[in-house]
Formats: C-alpha cells, sequence, structure tokens
C-alpha cells in the first residue's frame, strides 16, 4: 500500500467542508509532512555520522529541529552562563533550503489532488488545497515540544524552538503551496474569472524565479572548475577541521538553493553582507569581496586569507547573464502562444512583477541569523540580501527582460519545447 492510498489520493473527490479538512488533514500529514520528517533525520544521521558532534541519542531530536529549519522555524539560543562572551539569549533562524523546497514541492502536488473535485471553482479549489497546510501545522507543533537542544562546544546551553512559530510557519508554507496547487487544478476557470494575462504574468514569473535559482547554481560550478583557488581554500578548510569540516559540507549542501538566492540577487546587483554583532563584517558584491571592517579582519585572518579585500575578475560580469537568461526565459513562458506582439511584450512585462515578488521571498527565505558562537563573536551574525533593494531590481530586471523574452522570435522547436505544463 503506498502513501497516496493512504492518504486517499486515488479514492473519489471529496466535496463537503468536513471531508475537504480530514483530506488536507490526512495528505497533509502522509504526503508532506512524513517525507521531511523522514528526510530530516537523515540530514541529521549523516551529520552525525561525519561530526560525532552530539550523542547517538540526540539524533532524533537533531532530526526534528531540521525538519522545523524546512519552513524556517526560529530557534532561541541560552548561552552557557560559564562561557566567554555574551550571556544574552540570541536566535537561530535558517530556513534548509533543500528541505523548503521540498515541503513546497509536495504541498503543491498535495493541494493539487486535494482540489480534483473543483476544477470549475478556482475559489473553493484554492481553499481546499490550502487545507493542507493544516496537516503540516498540526504534527509540526507536536514535534516541537521535545525539541531542546544543547551544544556545550559551542557555548550554547539551550536551543528551543519557538512554538507558535511551529504552527504559524508551516501554516503558511504549505498552505500557500496547497492553495497554488488547488488553482493550478482550476486554472481554466482562474483564466476566464481574472484574465490570461495574470495566469501568464504568474507562470512567466515563476518560469523566472526558477531558471534564475539553477542559473546561480550553475554558475557557481562553473566558477569553482575555472578558478580552483576558492575550491582548493574550501577543500583545505574541511580536511584541515576534519568531522567538523564534513559536517559543514552536509549542511552546506542542504543549504545550496539558499546560496542560489542570494547569488541571484548579487548577480542582479545587490550586495550580500555578513554583519556580526549588528555591525557589517563582510560584503560580497559583483566587484568583489569587502572584509575590512569590525570583524571581518578577524574572519578574513580566520579563513587564512591574504588581505581584507578581492576583486574578482573581469570575467565575473559574466553573472550578469544569470538574471537576463532566467528573465528572458520567464518572458517566453509568459507569452505562450500568443500572436499580437504588444500582448506578448504587456505578459512578459507583468511576469517581471511576479519575478520581483518571488525574488524578494526567495532573499528574505535564504537569510541566515545564528546566535553568537563561544568566544569567537562578540554578539550574533546575519547573513542576507536588503530585500528592499533586492525587490527593485528584480522589478527592473524581470520587467525589461520579461518583455524582451516575450517578443524575441525563437526557433520553433524550442517554442513547442518550453510551454509550461499545466
Amino acid at each position: 500500500m503506498t502513501a497516496a492510498d493512504v492518504a486517499g489520493t486515488d479514492a473519489r473527490p471529496v466535496t463537503a467542508p468536513g471531508d475537504v479538512l480530514l483530506s488536507g488533514l490526512r495528505r497533509g500529514a502522509l504526503l508532506v509532512f512524513l517525507p521531511v520528517f523522514v528526510a530530516g533525520q537523515a540530514l541529521a544521521w549523516l551529520t552525525y555520522a561525519a561530526s560525532r558532534w552530539y550523542h547517538p541519542y540526540s539524533w532524533f531530536k537533531i532530526g526534528l529541529a531540521e525538519t522545523l529549519s524546512s519552513v524556517r522555524v526560529p530557534f532561541t539560543v541560552s548561552r552557557d552562563a560559564g562561557s566567554p562572551g555574551p550571556g544574552a539569549p540570541g536566535r537561530l533562524v535558517v530556513a534548509t533550503g533543500a528541505l523548503t523546497i521540498l515541503v513546497l514541492v509536495l504541498a503543491y502536488r498535495a493541494g493539487r489532488e486535494q482540489a480534483r473535485a473543483f476544477e470549475r471553482r478556482p475559489g473553493a479549489a484554492a481553499i481546499a488545497g490550502s487545507a493542507i497546510g493544516l496537516g503540516v501545522a498540526v504534527p509540526m507543533f507536536v514535534i516541537a515540544f521535545p525539541v531542546t537542544l544543547g551544544f556545550p562546544q559551542f557555548g550554547i546551553e539551550r536551543l528551543e524552538p519557538g512554538l507558535w512559530q511551529a504552527f504559524v510557519m508551516p501554516l503558511v508554507v504549505s498552505g500557500v503551496a496547497g492553495a497554488a496547487g488547488g488553482a493550478a487544478v482550476a486554472r481554466d476557470a482562474v483564466q476566464e474569472r481574472v484574465g490570461s494575462r495574470v495566469v501568464a504574468a504568474v507562470v512567466g514569473g515563476a518560469t523566472a524565479m526558477w531558471w534564475g535559482i539553477v542559473g546561480a547554481f550553475l554558475a557557481i560550478l562553473l566558477v569553482g572548475a575555472i578558478s580552483p583557488g576558492p575550491t582548493g581554500a574550501y577543500a583545505r578548510f574541511v580536511s584541515r577541521t576534519g568531522g567538523s569540516g564534513a559536517a559543514t559540507v552536509i549542511e552546506h549542501a542542504s543549504l545550496l538553493p539558499n546560496q542560489s538566492a542570494l547569488v541571484l540577487s548579487v548577480a542582479m546587483g545587490t550586495h550580500a553582507t555578513l554583519s556580526v554583532g549588528g555591525e557589517p563584517a563582510v560584503v560580497v558584491s559583483r566587484e568583489g569581496i569587502d572584509a575590512s571592517h569590525g570583524a571581518g579582519v578577524l574572519l578574513a585572518a580566520y579563513a587564512g586569507a591574504q588581505s581584507n579585500t578581492a576583486s574578482f575578475p573581469a570575467w565575473f560580469w559574466a553573472f550578469l547573464l544569470v538574471p537576463l537568461a532566467a528573465t528572458v526565459l520567464g518572458g517566453r513562458a509568459a507569452a505562450g502562444d500568443e500572436r499580437r506582439r504588444g500582448e506578448r511584450a504587456l505578459r512578459g512585462a507583468a511576469g517581471g512583477v511576479v519575478f520581483a515578488i518571488l525574488c524578494v521571498g526567495a532573499a528574505w527565505a535564504a537569510g541566515i541569523e545564528v546566535p553568537a558562537w563561544a568566544d569567537v563573536t562578540n554578539g550574533g551574525a546575519t547573513l542576507g540580501v536588503p530585500l528592499a533593494t533586492t525587490g527593485v531590481l528584480a522589478l527592473a530586471w524581470g520587467v525589461v527582460g520579461g518583455a524582451l523574452g516575450a517578443v524575441l522570435p525563437w526557433p520553433e522547436r524550442l517554442s513547442a519545447g518550453s510551454a509550461t505544463p499545466r
């Protein structure tokens, strides 16, 4: 018997409100929460096997914490009073990108199945799909209670999730994804209600965002292949720190979507900042890295850098191709089979608005906040990009690139193959 059978996805679609709610609870718990829970446990086991940072019996609770991080549930951190440095409570806030994508994809698919009976009622379809959120939020709230962790090697006495956030965050994240899946079932009816241009804008914006994330990931891989210096330094760090380095690689892999979202923002023209104790320490832009401020000097020395600043090679301007290609492809997807040139341009530009909204959301989710670490830092650290600047730049890139992609002539084979799945 498959999970789909247990969740009732192959049964006759339900339409009664009570049945829809119960079906959403069942689907959310079995088709979304359960796979994410298993993935969180697997990630915790891999980290334990590589680092031995914690006892084997803590593996389960670490896995629960990883599961909660899939929807960016914040953790309150209390430091050991005997540890050097500030003892005030801090926060650990991170969305484990790989798990977040898993939540979004599974919730979207579950919401689509949930709304099969409402193909001609878009509002009801979206509401039915959003019921998935409750099925994810309830078990997420339950698993938050036993999660109380301590990492004395890092000076952390207690690490606990925020209980109300453990319910609200999965409710919102999986509920929105489920509602999107439900609305997708009623796409024809949605198009009749709001117009084909709005639907095309959503398709184009989502397509541009997808290619932006993929393009940023591929660009980093190419940089690693072309410039072996940073790759070698990373490998030496992993080798020098033993199990901690191996655990860093595992956690880094799970955060690659976060990295791609930040790289996309930087490629569009903003900067990523690592701040320590509320003060900028390291700033990364298209031009280079500046670690000459505050704790940045200490971090540069710790990393073995020969200077506090570094300029990127001139060919790094090729990173501009990431948002350009993404928005052009998004514009093509938004235009679809529309023949009128002016309408195609409008759809592509409208897709740029959706792209900007998604970029801001992705940049917010990709941000990381960690508490003061033993005696190394004098305050918590944050990594992220300015959201307002990211939104403005993404809007400009999206509107111009989307309109351009919509009106460019495309080869017939590429045009046919780039149609967005329904």
